[in-house]
């Protein structure tokens, strides 16, 4: 029953990440669906483990990866953290749960805060027209959002234009906290691919298939009905005129996993920076600068990461050792550094996960440690994830058969039952959703 009713959600569009459409992650009740895999599938999975057989293990990782590393960003990281707690005191605010009407607007804030998530497509433009022709050129501008009166408010918004290889506008897409989800997700997915391709396959195969595999990459960044998923990669490539996508997608793996870490305590020392305007490459008196620097204040995670791509030297790209090296100088210039940023998003971590544990939700309980564990196993400046090591709950199969994919005796959640956790949310998603309705005036 809970499959069916995740599916009725996303069958009407109640999504965040439209592009997902092999599996699917609901940010409302955590819960995973990989809609393509079924159990004979899953069974062929099982076994090639074990045998080492290529596209068993293709057709099955690289999905999970990409869906789990949705669930990582939503628990285990300070983003993930503080959307829990939101979503706790939004569910916990009905009058059923002990709630009373003084609570009730932590249900609409919370409504509005998920809605802002993806930003609504007024705020994209795709010209049918014009054809997309290679190689695409950008341009980014900063606009301000409109807020619930349709009224400008101070919030700005970061776009970036694309026009093709003739100058012709084909897109103007947002840098939403959803550009930040999705790249962090397709980075951890594009490493589990190419980890498989490199160790499992030799010869003529692998070159095939590393050959395919670059096609569909390029595919998929170069499609401008879905440049709000791909944005943050064309932006990073753009600036370190970095023609290796797979170099892109690993420095855009970590520098996505620092956004979503970053703390408030250390906001100041972006906003205080001296070198901020020659980082951006403008005037201090430049209006850009002035909506930037609100967007900083604001935490907004879309600025937050072009800024630190801003920040990199020209050689980050060049290998792995001048990877981290050039994120790290580019931290400097802030006065930050990974083991900084690492510290104080444990410590805000800790706070938010020591408060969830009296949580009158069970599942918010267990998501929370499991959250603040697989924190504490996943390195800031790592381009993978040790998906063997942390904490996951059990998943939806296409055809409603649950299963773990990745066996850890010491997953949290291993005696948590995944109906259990759907429907506890789901219940608190009603009653936000009910509630906003109800919201008029």
């Amino acid at each position: 029953m809970s499959l069916e009713k995740l599916k009725r959600k996303f069958k009407s569009c109640e999504r965040l990440l439209e592009n997902d459409t092999l599996g699917s992650f609901d940010f409302a009740t955590y819960s995973i669906s990989l809609d393509s895999i079924h159990k004979s599938e899953f069974e062929a999975f099982q076994k090639a483990i074990t045998t080492n057989e290529y596209f068993a293990l293709s057709k099955v990782m690289p999905l999970a990866v990409h869906e789990f590393t949705h669930f990582i960003d939503s628990t285990s990281t300070l983003w993930g953290m503080n959307y829990l707690k939101k979503m706790n005191d939004a569910y916990c605010s009905n009058n059923i749960k002990g709630g009373n009407e003084e609570e009730f607007y932590k249900a609409k804030k919370f409504f509005d805060y998920t809605r802002s998530l993806r930003l609504p497509n007024y705020y994209t433009l795709i010209e049918k027209d014009t054809t997309p022709t290679q190689p695409w050129q950008a341009e980014i501008t900063i606009g301000k959002q409109f807020d619930l009166n349709g009224k400008l408010s101070k919030n700005p918004i970061l776009f970036s234009r694309f026009y093709n290889a003739y100058e012709k506008p084909l897109a103007r897409s947002p840098v939403s906290t959803v550009s930040i989800l999705e790249a962090s997700a397709m980075s951890n997915e594009m490493v589990a691919r190419l980890a498989l391709i490199n160790n499992k396959l030799d010869g003529d195969e692998k070159i095939v298939e590393m050959s395919e595999y670059q096609k569909e990459l390029f595919r998929y960044i170069y499609n401008q009905n879905i440049t709000e998923y791909s944005v943050c990669v064309h932006i990073l490539a753009n600036q370190l005129q970095c023609k290796e996508l797979f170099i892109a997608f690993q420095i855009c793996s970590i520098i996505t996993r620092l956004v979503l870490n970053f703390p408030k305590k250390l906001i100041d020392n972006l906003i205080k920076s001296e070198e901020i305007y020659a980082i951006l490459g403008i005037p201090k008196t430049h209006e850009f600068g002035t909506r930037f620097k609100a967007g900083i204040k604001s935490h907004d995670l879309g600025i937050l990461y072009y800024l630190f791509v801003c920040a990199l030297p020209k050689n980050t790209s060049e290998n792995q050792e001048k990877m981290i090296d050039g994120i790290e100088e580019a931290l400097h210039k802030f006065n930050l550094s990974f083991d900084l940023i690492a510290k104080e998003a444990r410590s805000e971590i800790e706070k938010i996960a020591n408060e969830l544990r009296s949580s009158k939700l069970k599942s918010i309980q267990i998501l929370a440690e499991a959250g603040k564990d697989n924190f504490n196993k996943i390195p800031l400046n790592s381009t993978t994830l040790n998906f063997s090591n942390l904490s996951f709950p059990n998943v939806y199969l296409g055809d409603g058969i649950k299963v773990a994919i990745f066996k850890n005796d010491n997953n949290i959640l291993n005696n948590t039952e995944i109906d259990d956790i759907f429907d506890e949310l789901y219940e608190g998603q009603e009653w936000v959703e009910r509630f906003s309705e109800a919201c008029t005036i």
